[in-house]
């Protein structure tokens, strides 16, 4: 009779459990009767949208997966009225910033003793969090909220109001992305989902575009070499591949717990061979300023790592060096950085110049998001006319995010920026410096050999893996700081392949935040309780 019971009340279990999955069936075959009935009409997007629209508002965890998945792979699609977007990249971050949107106002309108007693207590030490009820903290919703004033103010300067309201729009649905992955990422569980449905495709991408370059390397230097790919560039592709690389070269260094080492120290072979094929030279100092970075990080036990990661790289590249062609290209590329009559640096030299002039005529409010495309002429005896025709920004996040947005919306950029950062070393100050994580999975091991109370009390108290969250933490600050860099001397963030790898970083960390203060308000309830 009991085991009648139980195996009912398992069937009952299971069968809640499922019932969260049906719309997203309920979706896919909406999908693909669309895709069979409009496969060769515009009308397509419209149920395109729909099923995106469902999944975002019936399971947000499962369209963060969707959309990091198909990343890699989104093409340019164009509408009737001539507008682009990448689908479906572009269209399920509005639908996901909408539905994250509707979340918070439903859960802001509830009775202040609710949303007082969801919110726990929080320590003066504690990294400082603003909190909505019922969602996780988010500490950068502040600087993130006046941002995205900026760019509607700037919108009374620009030109061309139509593409300043869709680009501000568009860019504001990239900037939500980070609240978004905050609030759904909440324990280990969904952060190794995040990990498998990203990882995954991003290593086919990457694979498949190494072994496109490997038959192209004559057009290294060239955008044309990734025609057909799912990268449109060197610098997405350097950039893209950069931030995956440091998460994996961070973990491999910090985290001294248990992992499959093997399958990560694959993964990090095979992703430290595919940033070897960027031309980018901007990728190539950004990279090394985020390596930098992560060497001077000071957990204990860590310096053999250090040695044989330096001594491996070194060694890398002394052979790429001694093959005559390759280390003839390598050298002039890097010759070139410096070299001001380099037609791509006279250019970059010309449109940080007229940012500054676009600055200067509206220094408070700027002249409208996306205005710089349609106020820099490009001149096709510097670089030519093939790589002129597209409406390429100021070769600078910075400057450009100055001239379109002014003082308002680069004091609220930088003021994300510095914010990201002092959490990250708030956060990596609490979880220390050594690996107590490692050193209290050995005691409580060793406790339950010993058996007795002391042992059993042990076990049952939730342990904190240090190493595993400050590799983490280490891991995304180096990939945040290596895109950074570059955007000192690029503008890539209005790319997918780069925009959606930053701003989803940024919401990742207080992710992370959440879950350590989580398991640390869990080890000390059991504590008060054993006591």
């Amino acid at each position: 009779m009991n085991l009648t019971r139980v195996s009912r009340s398992n069937l009952y279990e299971g069968a809640k459990a499922f019932r969260r999955y049906i719309p997203l069936f309920l979706a896919m075959i909406a999908l693909g009767t669309s895709l069979a009935l409009y496969a060769d009409s515009p009308f397509l997007v419209i149920p395109f949208l729909g099923v995106l629209t469902l999944t975002s508002f019936a399971a947000l965890e499962y369209a963060l997966y969707i959309l990091v998945a198909f990343l890699p792979f989104s093409f340019r699609f164009i509408m009737l009225s001539g507008t682009e977007m990448q689908v479906p990249t572009e269209p399920l971050l509005a639908i996901m910033a909408i539905a994250l949107a509707l979340r918070w106002i439903i859960l802001g309108a509830r009775k202040p003793e609710n949303r007082k007693a969801r919110q726990p207590d929080r320590r003066p030490s504690d990294p400082p969090a603003f909190r909505l009820s019922g969602s996780p903290a988010f500490p950068f919703r502040f600087p993130m909220l006046v941002y995205g004033v900026s760019l509607c103010l700037s919108m009374i300067n620009a030109g061309h109001l139509y593409s300043a309201v869709k680009g501000s729009l568009r860019a504001v649905a990239y900037i939500m992305l980070a609240a978004v992955v905050s609030n759904v990422i909440t324990d280990k569980r969904r952060l190794k989902r995040l990990f498998i449905a990203s990882i995954v495709p991003s290593t086919v991408a990457v694979g498949w575009t190494v072994i496109f370059l490997a038959d192209r390397l004559e057009m290294w230097r060239w955008s044309s070499a990734y025609e057909g790919l799912p990268f449109t560039s060197y610098s997405h592709y350097g950039s893209f591949v950069a931030v995956i690389l440091l998460l994996f070269l961070a973990r491999s260094i910090f985290d001294r717990g248990i992992y499959d080492r093997v399958i990560w120290t694959i993964l990090l072979g095979f992703f430290f061979v595919a940033i070897c094929f960027s031309f980018s030279r901007g990728v190539w100092v950004s990279f090394i300023a985020a390596v930098g970075f992560l060497l001077l990080q000071r957990p204990a036990g860590i310096q053999h790592k250090r040695i044989l990661i330096v001594g491996g790289a070194v060694a890398f590249f002394a052979i790429l060096l001694s093959m005559p062609h390759i280390s003839h290209l390598i050298i002039s590329r890097v010759k070139t950085i410096v070299n001001f009559g380099y037609g791509a640096n006279k250019e970059r030299i010309l449109r940080w110049g007229t940012a500054l002039m676009m600055f200067s005529r509206h220094p408070i409010i700027g002249c409208g998001y996306g205005s710089f495309a349609f106020s820099y002429v490009n001149d096709p005896a510097i670089i030519g006319t093939y790589l002129t025709q597209f409406g390429m920004g100021a070769h600078s996040e910075y400057l450009q995010v100055l001239a379109e947005t002014g003082l308002i919306g680069f004091s609220a950029w930088m003021w994300i920026v510095i914010s990201f950062f002092l959490y990250g070393f708030r956060l990596l100050k609490r979880l220390g410096h050594g690996d107590a994580g490692t050193r209290e999975q050995g005691e409580s091991q060793e406790a339950r050999k010993r058996g007795g109370e002391e042992a059993n009390t042990r076990s049952r108290a939730p342990t904190l893996p240090r190493s595993f969250y400050r590799s983490l933490v280490i891991g995304i600050m180096a990939a945040e700081l290596s895109l950074l860099v570059h955007f000192l001397v690029n503008n890539l963030i209005q790319s997918d392949i780069v925009g959606v790898p930053f701003w989803l970083l940024m919401g990742l960390l207080p992710a992370i935040g959440n879950m350590v203060e989580s398991c640390q308000q869990s080890a000390v309830s059991h504590q008060e309780a054993d006591s």
